[in-house]
């Protein structure tokens, strides 16, 4: 009979037909349960493009006559952003020095831009305790910074590694004279205490850098290897220059510099060198509508 069914056609085509069938069958399954997993899949892609997208933002050209430069978080994710160009507001949401920010339009290193936006409430964003007098933006608001780049700038970027003349912070001859700060938790300040003297307190080594990056308005490298958090004071005169930055006007010797209070006071040195710097450059962006 084995013989025979495998020769008479019609009995073959029966099998190959309910075989056939099976198989459709099951393929009608896989296809709903995949339907039901891209359904479920998007559904989860849209909760977090939400999360990472302000309930409500205004963006607008600054009021030129506010002196006033700040990026502040408040109480409830309420994020203010007051004469900031595109790549000051790209170097934030990246959580990025300025100086690693380049390209784009001329403008976006011209024009100056004021934003207020609110988060969704419940999300993460709207839970950030910012203190009444405001903090520097929370990981989760930034990412929605990102976002409201990519949909009112028409935002694009991309990262490449550049070698590039930087400042090293490295270990000077001696031991660094740094204390444990006394709050390492607490925010970092620091503050004149007198004609030439500076307070530093709850500065880790990250702090320091950006700190030094907008004194020199140049890429800063940390190269310490110190982890922890300090404090320290400075002695040094704010109107001294030495010949890391680009001025004009001439060394004046009879001035504590920065750069000399850092290595003779707290035993950290910088250095000039090229290294690899990771940057993010602007390959697309428009100038947003008022709202």
């Amino acid at each position: 009979d084995s013989k025979v069914n495998q020769l008479h056609p019609l009995r073959s085509a029966r099998t190959v037909g309910r075989a056939l069938s099976g198989v459709a069958g099951k393929l009608v399954g896989i296809g709903s349960r995949l339907r039901h997993f891209v359904v479920a899949a998007t559904l989860v892609l849209c909760a977090a493009t939400a999360q990472d997208a302000f309930e409500v933002a205004s963006v607008k050209p600054a009021d030129r006559s506010n002196r006033i430069v700040a990026c502040r978080a408040y109480p409830g994710g309420r994020l203010v952003v007051t004469r900031f160009t595109l790549t000051m507001l790209t170097a934030v949401a990246y959580s990025v020095s300025v100086m690693r920010v380049t390209g784009g339009p001329r403008w976006a290193d011209e024009d100056l831009y004021s934003i207020t936006a609110k988060p969704p409430a419940g999300s993460a964003a709207a839970g950030f305790k910012a203190p009444t007098t405001g903090a520097p933006p929370s990981p989760e608001l930034r990412a929605m910074m990102r976002t409201l780049l990519a949909d009112r700038f028409g935002f694009k970027l991309h990262r490449e590694t550049r070698k590039l003349p930087v400042l090293a912070l490295v270990i000077g001859k001696r031991s660094p004279k740094l204390q444990p700060a006394r709050d390492p938790s607490g925010d970092p300040r620091w503050a004149a205490t007198g004609k030439e003297q500076n307070e530093w307190r709850s500065i880790t080594m990250a702090k320091l850098v950006a700190i030094l990056e907008g004194h020199y308005n140049q890429t800063v490298l940390d190269r310490t290897g110190l982890t922890g958090t300090y404090d320290f004071d400075l002695s040094y005169d704010p109107r001294a220059r030495d010949t890391d930055d680009n001025s004009d006007l001439p060394v004046d010797p009879s001035r504590i510099s920065l750069k000399a209070a850092l290595e003779t006071q707290i035993g950290l040195r910088l250095k000039e060198t090229k290294d690899d710097v990771e940057v993010l450059v602007i390959d697309e962006a428009k100038k947003p509508s008022a709202n």
